[in-house]
């Protein structure tokens, strides 16, 4: 584990906590609109970025990339169904299990192997979410549920990025994700919910939205690919650090002491996972 990956991971899950806050604040748009305005201005970025670069955005392994961005998108949908039904802390913390998920996953996809202690280590992750969710506002089976469904696709989406290092460009990979749920999304929109007019101001959120989803993407990718899957994974811990603060500061949710405790085990298990070194 090198400090450019470290650095990378810690923007990203900044990121990504921002933009789970606008959606938070958006709460009048259905999540198939959400994930449509989050997509559509990360299209757009990516696609510039790729013509200013001359790369192919339709990449080389295109079964891996469709796979990944189809993944992404189920995933961010139940993500902000989560978010818009729960604390912001809780939510992410359901969805922050994708690290478990990655790990696993990377073992049969990537042949990566987890020394044993690693396993420990993830485990006392989980542990910590597990103190989390006892100190925090208590969840439905369904969103637990919908949580681990995210998380899930996530893990795979992750090792999709990972597989696809070997023959693409990293904003290919993260082209692919709002190729797919762009026009995706946007069907959804108009069969399953009400189209809502964005407001001046709102615009200007969704700007925003796509700007740091962009920031976020690219970060974490970049990230994929310069590290093993599961070594990289196990820093979107800090975004469920990142939650509950902005939940606590800007939403009035509550930290309790055990709140607390479980924001501690995670860090500890993101340090030794980090830092565990072969013999």
């Amino acid at each position: 584990m090198n400090w450019k990956t470290i650095g990378l991971m810690i923007l990203s899950t900044f990121a990504f906590a921002i933009v789970n806050t606008i959606i938070k604040f958006m709460d009048e748009y259905s999540e198939f609109q959400l994930v449509f305005f989050r997509s559509f201005v990360s299209f757009i970025i990516t696609l510039v970025q790729l013509r200013l670069l001359r790369v192919n955005p339709l990449g080389v392994n295109k079964p891996i990339l469709l796979l990944r961005g189809f993944s992404g998108f189920v995933a961010l949908i139940l993500m902000y169904i989560l978010i818009k039904n729960v604390s912001l802390g809780s939510a992410v913390m359901l969805q922050y299990l994708s690290p478990v998920f990655t790990a696993i996953i990377a073992v049969f996809l990537l042949k990566e192997k987890i020394k044993f202690k690693q396993w420990l280590y993830l485990l006392l992750c989980v542990i910590g979410v597990g103190i989390l969710k006892w100190g925090s506002i208590g969840l439905s089976f369904q969103m637990i549920l919908l949580g681990l469904g995210s998380a899930a696709l996530s893990g795979l989406a992750y090792n999709c990025v990972r597989i696809s290092k070997e023959t693409d460009h990293p904003l290919v990979a993260v082209f692919y994700f709002p190729l797919v749920a762009t026009p995706a999304a946007l069907v959804l929109t108009l069969l399953l919910s009400e189209w809502v007019s964005p407001s001046l101001k709102d615009v200007g959120l969704i700007l925003i939205l796509g700007l740091f989803t962009q920031l976020a993407q690219v970060s974490m990718t970049k990230a994929l690919h310069s590290d093993k899957a599961a070594n990289v994974a196990v820093f979107k811990y800090l975004g469920v650090v990142h939650a509950f603060a902005i939940g606590w500061l800007i939403f009035g949710e509550p930290i309790s002491i055990i709140t607390a405790i479980g924001i501690g085990v995670i860090l500890t298990g993101i340090i030794l996972f980090s830092n565990y070194k072969k013999a």
